[in-house]
């Protein structure tokens, strides 16, 4: 056991997809074969949902890592018991976010002691969190509070291509006004650390502009020549292969499959359209900057399929096996 990570799975929130995902991620043996994964989560809820979609499994309360058993079949859940009755699959509300934010806490809790070696997290629902009464925009915001971090990104990564997004959740409106040299040259210096930590010794990375042609010398926005480039000359006398700054629509039309280690994008929908359509849902999302390892599902609670046995467990078991291979040395890390 000692050879294969400690993962704590949060259950996202439970009116969503994700207790779904969960057990049908944990119908799969092979799971077991790379990591020790546990749910933190409801047991009782959790419970329920499987009778219906596997009751070939149980679920197994605990109150702590340690007293779980990491057996195929068994499905260990440090129980929370935090969810009533009256969840309404498909629905937001702020029981199921208060809930869903309740998992985080304790899953960052156990991963900055060392009790795990890593997260992964199911779907959590932004209307629901903000029911219940946080004004996190999500994960990414939420997991950079409670480690107490200024400086994280959002990393959608893929055996074919990995994205950075700079400004992650934001009214597209607001994206212009965050585009700074000192954003950029964070966003650059987080992504080549954990490039290096984690992929290539010396990793390269490409950096899209904001505006449509990179501004054309200035006819379509200045940002490029202000705060982009800029950026970029500062990486680079710092050593990192860093280039750029590219038009999207080029960069993304003409890219080979890991032509880059890692491509930096402007804004959300910029990054998170190629990624998914060059990797076709085999992504992972990543925080890099944060001092645990959390890695997530590619896709959102899905409250149009909840309680429907439509949803595929693919994307979490590829979290969970990331997280795995992150929490490992570089040098035993699984191909």
């Amino acid at each position: 056991m000692e050879d294969r990570p400690r993962i704590a799975v949060t259950m996202g929130d439970p009116a969503g997809v994700g207790p779904e995902i969960i057990i049908k991620t944990f119908q799969d043996h092979s799971v077991y074969d790379f990591s020790c994964p546990f749910v933190v989560g409801d047991a009782n809820f959790l419970r329920k949902i499987s009778l219906l979609l596997a009751p070939e499994l149980s679920v197994n309360a605990v109150s702590s890592p340690q007293e779980a058993s990491f057996i195929p079949g068994l499905i260990d859940v440090l129980d929370l018991n935090n969810i009533s009755d009256n969840i309404i699959l498909g629905q937001s509300g702020p029981i199921s976010g208060k809930a869903s934010v309740e998992y985080i806490q304790t899953s960052v809790g156990l991963a900055l002691n060392h009790s795990v070696d890593a997260i992964a997290t199911a779907p959590i629902n932004k209307e629901s969190i903000h029911l219940a009464g946080y004004t996190w925009p999500g994960h990414t915001e939420m997991l950079a509070e409670l480690t107490d971090t200024n400086d994280v990104a959002l990393m959608l990564a893929g055996d074919v291509l990995r994205v950075v997004i700079a400004t992650t959740h934001v009214p597209i409106g607001n994206v212009q006004q965050l585009i700074s040299c000192k954003k950029i040259t964070t966003i650059i210096q987080l992504t080549h650390q954990w490039l290096v930590e984690h992929v290539a010794e010396s990793p390269s990375i490409a950096v899209t502009g904001l505006n449509p042609h990179c501004g054309d010398g200035g006819i379509f926005g200045r940002e490029e020549l202000t705060e982009i480039i800029p950026a970029l000359e500062i990486a680079q006398k710092k050593g990192i292969k860093v280039s750029g700054p590219f038009s999207a629509d080029s960069l993304f039309a003409k890219l080979k499959p890991n032509q880059y280690d890692a491509v930096i994008t402007m804004y959300h929908d910029q990054g998170m359209i190629p990624v998914k359509m060059a990797n076709r849902g085999t992504s992972v999302n990543v925080t890099i900057g944060l001092p645990i390892i959390r890695t997530s599902v590619d896709h959102g609670t899905a409250f149009d399929i909840a309680g429907k046995n439509r949803a595929s467990p693919e994307s979490l078991k590829l979290a969970i096996r990331s997280a795995a291979q992150f929490a490992k040395p570089k040098s035993n890390r699984l191909r």
